[in-house]
């Protein structure tokens, strides 16, 4: 039986006050044992159940060769995450508790390989210290944005999977009150899904 991996979580932040979330990331890794795994949270994302963890050390026992994991999520830009038949624009934290419950008990330690490169948004993700260290670990960019895709798309292009648990799921804001302009046509794709998912009696 394999012994429970360690999963460190951070909220990062850049030191230099450069917003160079790579070299915050890398700050991260440096912390801890080649062996264990970080869990990176992003900073308006909230879990919708306590079982997350317990999940996340199931599906790294698994499933070896992954060594990267992303959580489904109402908010993003990236479809591979999503939940189709949400309202992506519903913010009552009490509906995605629900929601996540839902999907907690019906998808339970339940993977998907994301096999496109650079589809991944780090909302929520862990990777394995060691095999990042490995692969030189997290680009630093000098920005925000992009280092959870180059990531993710770095662990493909070394030969591991990357996974999303469809059991974790987590309510993010993303800039609801100034949407991406990057994000909104992936997000009216989830509103109409949502609408024409509904029926009348």
């Amino acid at each position: 039986m394999n012994k429970d991996p360690k999963i460190w979580t951070h909220v990062a932040w850049d030191s230099t006050g450069k917003k160079d979330l790579g070299k915050a990331y890398n700050a991260c890794l440096d912390l801890h044992e080649e062996n264990d795994w970080v869990a990176f949270l992003d900073h308006d994302a909230v879990f919708t159940t306590n079982d997350w963890y317990l999940q996340l050390q199931e599906i790294i026992k698994n499933n070896p060769n992954c060594k990267g994991i992303c959580s489904r999520v109402n908010r993003m830009a990236t479809l591979e995450q999503m939940v189709v038949g949400i309202d992506p624009y519903n913010f009552d934290y009490s509906y995605h508790r629900n929601l996540g419950k839902f999907l907690a008990n019906k998808y339970k330690n339940e993977s998907k390989i994301i096999k496109n490169r650079g589809h991944m948004s780090g909302v929520f993700f862990a990777v394995h210290v060691g095999t990042m260290k490995k692969i030189g670990g997290f680009i630093e960019t000098g920005q925000m944005l992009m280092v959870d895709n180059l990531a993710q798309a770095k662990i493909i292009d070394a030969g591991y999977e990357f996974r999303v648990a469809n059991g974790i799921y987590l309510f993010h804001w993303y800039r609801a009150d100034l949407p991406y302009d990057h994000s909104k046509d992936v997000l009216q794709q989830l509103e109409s899904a949502h609408y024409n998912s509904i029926r009348l009696t």
